[in-house]
């Protein structure tokens, strides 16, 4: 077994959009680990009823209406019309392999001091609310932790995946987070939006010929859903107009609201500017190590056109911009541009994984390089490291061949799951090959593309799966139901 290292500083891991466990005094809110997707799915109203709650006051900072969020998920889940999750337990193994971590309860406020936390959050809550709790659990814990380790200046490092770095950097930019921070790690998370998000919002769920309405309004209540739209132009308000924010649309379409979209837009968004932000005009990547880890390779939605009644989105993007033009895919859920922060516009990413939103923070390699960033970042190698650590940390480049696995998120039960494999600047003659959590029946076939599975006999749950081709490895999650 390797020796661990010391870390001096504290880390907190933040969830994506779907990632923590919601309870309250009745029971299970929200936990995946029970099928709930699924019956979400199935239009079961009392789930429905328990998650919805009180748009008005889960917007409120002091409502508290006893649903406790208890941590993170530890079993893969699809959150339908968003994404699918992965669970966050290969990120804490990879961390406790490499480093001597003391855990802590976010929940324990006299707890004995500690340097790994992870931050559960309402994720139905304004994304605002979250940051005031994690900036509550920080402050209180990392006081704690500079009094117990003594000298050295410890502060604190935040891993996010997806939601859960706009929840982080709301806490950075508008709360003064910056002053305690000392790396800023994220894994696809949306800094500019997701066009996903304007599709469901605007169209409703619908899923296999079937619309799931009750499940869409639910998804439309939440304000954090709405935090999640572009901030960019990338909507054309008719067909061949002029692409425009979601947020400068001039009315409602569907069951897109968009004086939430503006609201969003002016108070979540735009207060993490730096001419906004609590560190008067500078950029956060000059306060802060800003490490993104972007998805790219993966089919992803770029763009939309409203028509009469509905929104259609394309993966063609908005702008033939050269410098766009560069950001044409994404991990299937968030686009490659938008996952890159607006201070970084000039830099580019810390690290290139082509792979899928729902599991790019669980690939080994880009653990074994967070791991080792960390390492570099905390101090220790301040008097010894020489400029290879720059060139390797500068290094950051796309991959010249990747691997679009294109999977629906949800998928009948019954059915068979359909996977297309599109490989990308290869010319190769093998097939793909295809490993998933259960033996059961696989036909695969040509396609103009590549190569198309279907899979038969998945049991009711969710399934990971893996794709290996021409070097590439690309993991995703599937729900039946």
């Amino acid at each position: 077994m390797a020796q661990r290292a010391r870390f001096k500083d504290m880390i907190v891991v933040l969830p994506g959009i779907g990632g923590s466990v919601l309870r309250d005094q009745d029971g299970p809110v929200w936990e995946p680990s029970i099928g709930m997707a699924g019956s979400l799915l199935r239009d079961r109203h009392d789930v429905l009823a328990r998650l919805t709650g009180d748009r008005g006051k889960l917007d409120d900072p002091d409502h508290r209406d006893g649903v406790v969020a208890t941590g993170l998920i530890s079993t893969p889940v699809a959150l339908p019309g968003f994404a699918t999750l992965n669970q966050y337990t290969p990120l804490r193994r990879a961390l406790d392999a490499a480093f001597e971590l003391r855990h802590g309860d976010p929940a324990d406020a006299g707890g004995a001091p500690a340097n790994y936390f992870e931050f559960a959050y309402d994720w139905r809550r304004d994304n605002r609310v979250s940051a005031l709790g994690l900036k509550t659990l920080i402050d209180r814990e990392l006081a704690k932790w500079r009094a117990y380790q003594i000298g050295g200046g410890p502060k604190v490092v935040l891993v996010c995946h997806s939601m859960g770095g706009l929840v982080a950097k709301y806490y950075l930019d508008v709360l003064g987070g910056w002053r305690d921070c000392r790396t800023f790690i994220t894994f696809g998370t949306p800094f500019r939006g997701s066009v996903k998000a304007v599709h469901m919002l605007a169209n409703g769920l619908s899923l296999f010929g079937i619309d799931f309405t009750a499940m869409s309004e639910v998804l439309r209540n939440f304000t954090s859903v709405y935090q999640l739209l572009p901030r960019y132009p990338m909507v054309a308000q008719r067909p061949g107009g002029p692409v425009v924010r979601v947020s400068e649309l001039t009315g409602n379409v569907g069951g897109l609201d968009v004086a939430r979209a503006r609201d969003a837009y002016e108070d979540f968004h735009r207060a993490m500017d730096p001419e906004r932000s609590s560190h008067q005009g500078r950029r956060l990547d000059e306060l802060v190590r800003m490490r993104p880890i972007i998805g790219h390779g993966q089919s992803t939605l770029q763009s939309a056109v409203v028509g009469e009644t509905t929104l259609s989105a394309s993966t063609e993007l908005a702008s033939d911009e050269p410098d766009v033009l560069a950001f044409g895919t994404g991990d299937g859920t968030v686009p490659e541009l938008s996952a890159l922060p607006i201070e970084l516009s000039d830099d580019g990413p810390w690290w290139w994984e082509n792979g899928k939103h729902s599991t790019m923070h669980t690939v080994p390699n880009t653990l074994a390089s967070l791991v080792k960033t960390l390492m570099m970042g905390s101090g220790g190698l301040t008097d010894l490291q020489g400029p290879e650590q720059r060139e390797w940390e500068e290094a950051a480049r796309p991959a010249e061949v990747t691997l679009d696995v294109r999977v629906d998120e949800v998928s009948p039960s019954g059915e068979p799951v359909t996977i297309d494999c599109v490989l990308n600047g290869a010319d190769v003659t093998e097939p793909p090959r295809l490993t998933i959590s259960r033996d059961v029946p696989v036909e695969l076939s040509e396609t103009e593309e590549g190569y198309r599975y279907r899979v038969r006999g998945l049991s009711v749950g969710t399934h990971e799966l893996k794709v290996d081709w021409a070097g590439c490895s690309v993991s995703d999650v599937v729900e039946v139901c």
